[in-house]
This record gives structure tokens, sequence and C-alpha cells, in this order.
């Protein structure tokens, strides 16, 4: 790996706090990007404090900060941050913001905390999560906010004592007035959500800005409450999951979501939403939904995990404004119907990530399929298609559009009854795709121990014992034929979760 001179010399400054202290007022101000990624990197929080707490630019993005650059290639941003290496930025911000100084007039206005990483990675026994780091910066807010009540009290008491008194220092003047506005993506849930709320509320010198939201468990009353406390602009992700809204739980919230002008991304994931147990109520439910999400100008993703609303794609989608980029239908009950309507919609042509994981495809389902795969074939660059029930004879089915999908990037199958054979064909095919560099692909069927049930379920092929001999065979007979290819750049994996998919809204 490439590192630099100055990178090195970086290394040995922030290995030593009383070295680094002694020699932060001498170093030049474009160095101390390097040398935060170097403590950042060595985990030396005491370091980071100093370089906080003296930082010379307005902005403080955790993200662009660890990023690969010239001097050490390696993006520390995919990985998971350091537990205390976090915290110590957070405390110093606190303690700019509560404590009087004399140490000349801070720079710092914005802490941007937004992309940092929650999956994936090297793991880290010492790194902090989302919900935990949410946590974090929801206390750290209250905590300023409660110092400066403090203050305002003091001085509210005294006031009359001052009245002809002259404030000299006006270096501690500008210290309490002082703002700095904290961007971040928030997880929220039913443990952190009176945390979180109190936070929003108490409107103090440490502003909470919140990107992309995430929401577990929370009534929709709660989220509701949420998402009124949030400012407008900021807001681009809304991810709803677990948090049983159903139909008029959701219908509640769009009009609130549609007071976001920035916003593109809406996930609803397991809120109970079953057509097939459905009310006299339930039509006009999905006519108001439909109409909600038409007041989202902005949306370029969806994702409707597990809603149940076969035959209804058309009229949720029918009312948006803009075409959809990605469109995540996991466990919708797709129909041909609603995959006829995708592929003959203006989203077709747009759509540059497709999931359609955990339907159930069979020979009605496939000519839409591939008529849908043939209009997006352009513009697709992410395909997953696990858990659908694919055979070597459907695979082979769709091989002729897959073909067509030149801009692939990704391809996922994974989960599905697939043997060596089967996926030996789909391999060759990967290879024929020029930008192709990730295919997520199932353990072969003839790689399981004996008695694997036919045909295989979903179940059967995430439990049934693996045989490990035949597994390791089919895997080496695979890379093979891609190394023969000449496409040593094309990565093949069974591992479901290790892979990120690139953030396409901003791109």
């Amino acid at each position: 790996m490439s590192v630099s001179l100055v990178f090195l010399c970086a290394r040995k400054v922030v290995s030593d706090h009383g070295s680094a202290l002694n020699s932060l007022p001498y170093v030049p101000h474009e160095l101390y990007p390097i040398l935060f990624k170097a403590a950042f990197l060595d985990q030396r929080p005491l370091v980071i404090v100093e370089l906080v707490r003296r930082w010379p630019l307005p902005v403080l993005s955790l993200v662009r900060l660890l990023q690969g650059c010239h001097h050490y290639h390696y993006d520390l941003s995919q990985d998971r941050p350091s537990r205390c290496c976090l915290q110590a930025v957070l405390l110093t911000i606190v303690k700019n913001l509560t404590e009087k100084t004399r140490n000349g007039r801070r720079v710092l206005r914005v802490l941007d905390l937004c992309g940092v990483q929650d999956e994936g990675g090297r793991p880290e026994p010492n790194s902090m999560g989302g919900l935990s780091r949410t946590v974090a910066i929801a206390k750290a807010c209250l905590e300023v906010a409660k110092v400066r009540r403090g203050e305002n009290t003091t001085e509210s008491a005294s006031k009359r004592r001052r009245n002809t008194a002259y404030i000299e220092d006006t270096e501690v003047v500008q210290s309490l007035a002082l703002e700095v506005e904290v961007r971040a993506d928030m997880f929220v849930n039913a443990s952190s959500y009176e945390c979180v709320k109190q936070a929003l509320q108490a409107k103090g010198p440490m502003r909470l800005l919140c990107r992309d939201l995430r929401a577990e468990e929370l009534s929709a009353q709660r989220t509701a409450t949420l998402l009124e406390l949030l400012e407008p602009l900021p807001l681009r992700r809304v991810d709803l999951r677990y948090n049983n809204l159903g139909l008029a739980g959701i219908n509640l919230l769009l009009p609130i979501l549609a007071k976001f002008p920035s916003l593109m991304s809406l996930r609803l994931l397991y809120i109970n939403v079953d057509i097939r147990h459905g009310t006299p109520d339930t039509e006009s439910g999905l006519r108001e939904m439909a109409a909600g999400l038409g007041r989202l100008r902005k949306l370029r993703e969806l994702n409707l995990t597990s809603l149940r609303l076969s035959n209804k794609l058309r009229l949720l989608l029918s009312s948006l404004e803009r075409a959809l980029e990605v469109v995540e239908l996991n466990y919708f009950y797709l129909t041909s119907s609603d995959l006829y309507y995708l592929a003959e919609s203006p989203h077709a042509c747009f759509l540059r990530k497709l999931d359609l994981s955990g339907n159930s495809f069979n020979e009605a389902l496939l000519p839409p399929l591939q008529r849908l795969l043939c209009e997006a074939s352009v513009s697709l660059r992410y395909l997953v298609l696990s858990g659908c029930n694919l055979t070597d004879h459907l695979v082979g089915t769709l091989l002729t559009s897959l073909r067509r999908c030149r801009n692939l990037y990704s391809l996922g199958c994974s989960l599905n009854p697939i043997s060596t054979e089967g996926l030996m064909s789909l391999v060759l095919v990967a290879t024929e795709l020029p930008q192709l560099q990730l295919l997520v692909h199932p353990q072969p069927t003839d790689c399981y121990e004996d008695g694997l049930p036919q045909p295989p379920s979903y179940y059967n092929l995430m439990e049934f014992p693996v045989n490990p001999d035949r597994l390791v065979q089919a895997l080496a007979e695979l890379r093979k034929a891609v190394e023969q290819k000449g496409r040593t750049d094309l990565v093949l994996s069974t591992d479901l979760y290790n892979y990120r998919t690139a953030d396409l809204l901003e791109e």
C-alpha cells in the first residue's frame, strides 16, 4: 500500500501525546487533516482531542478525513469507526462549547458525521454502531444545552449587578455565542427515542441536523413526532422498519414527509401491510397512500419490502412525478401484471438498482421479468434476485436478458436452488459483462449433504448442512472458469452480508 513520507511523519507525531501537544502550535493548518487520519488509524484519542480543540477549519467531515488520499490510499471510512476516537471528537466539541476560553477564537462551525460506516468493513471490537453513535450525539447536544441553560440562569439573576459593568473579555463573549452544526445519520429505536427527542427539542448551540433517518420499532405517532422535530431541508432519506405502521400509519406520515423538500429515499420495511387480509377500507387506504407518494416530488428510491401488495404496483407508482432509480420490492408477492407495469412504466429505463428478492418466480413471471431487464438494460447497475426459487432452467432462460445488461456492476442471486452446472452457465455470462465486479451466488444444490429436500426451499438452502469438500471443489471450478476468461477483477462470493451497495443517491 502506498504511503507518503508525510503520512509516516504524521504517524510518528501522533504516536506520543506529549510530543503532539508541543508540536501542534507550529504545524501548518493544511497538515491537520493528515494528522487526524493518522490519529484515527492508530486510535490515539488524546491526540484527536488536541486536534479538534485547535481545529483550524470551519468544517470537520469525518468521512472525508478518513477516505483514501495520496498520502495514504487505504479508505478508513469503509471501516466501522473507533468508539474511543469518535467519543473524543464529541467530548471535545462539548468542551469547546461549554468552557469559557482565552485561547483565541474557535473556527469550527460544522461537524459532519454523515456517511459513517455501520455495516461491513474490518471488524473492530472497539467500534461504534449507528444506534450508539446517535445516542452519543444526542447526549452531547443535551449536555451543551444543559450547561448553557445554567449559564443563562446565572446571568439573568445577576443582570442588575452588571448594568454598569463593562465586559472587557471579548473572546469569552465570542466563545459563549459559538454554535456548531452537527450533521448526522440517525438511528432511533424505542430505547433511544426519548433521548433523541429531547436533543432535538433542546435547540442548544450544538445544533443537530439529520440527513438520513432510520427508525425501528416506533409507533406511527412517535415517528410523526420525531419527523416534526427535524429541520426540513437536510433530510434526504427515511428508513422505517419493524414499526407495525399498517396503511393508516403510512398515511399519517406521508403528509409530514411531503414537507421535506430534499427527501429522495423512502424505505418501508416489514411494517405490516397485507391486502390478502384487507378490510373494506383497504382500497381507499391504498389510493391515499398512492396520492401521498405522489407528493414526494424528489423521490428517487423506494423500498417496499414485505408489503404484500400483489397487483397494486401500478396504483402506487403511477402517481410519482419523477422516475425512480432504485426500486426494492422484496417479498412483495409480485404478479405478472406488476412486472409488466414496471417494464412499461417511465421508471424502467432509469433504474439503477432493482431488488426483487423473496418473490417466487416461475414460468409465468419470466416473460415480464425479461421485458423489464430489457428496458432497464442500459441504466441498471445493481440487480438482486436472491431467494426467488430460480432453478437451472429458469436461470438459463434469463441468461439472454442478462447479457444485455452491459453496465451491470453487481448481481446477487443467492439462496436459489441452482446446481454447479447451472452456476457455471451464469458465471460464463457474467464474465461477458464488462462492468460486472461482483457476483453473489448460492451454494450449489449438489454441494449439500445427502438428503436435501427437493425442491429445496429458501430455508432449506439456509439451514441444511453443506458438504465442505464438494463445495470447495465446485467453487474452484467456478473461479477457474473466471480466470480462463481473463476476468480476475470479477469477485465470486457466497457471502450475503459483507458487500455494501454504493450510495446511488450521491452519484
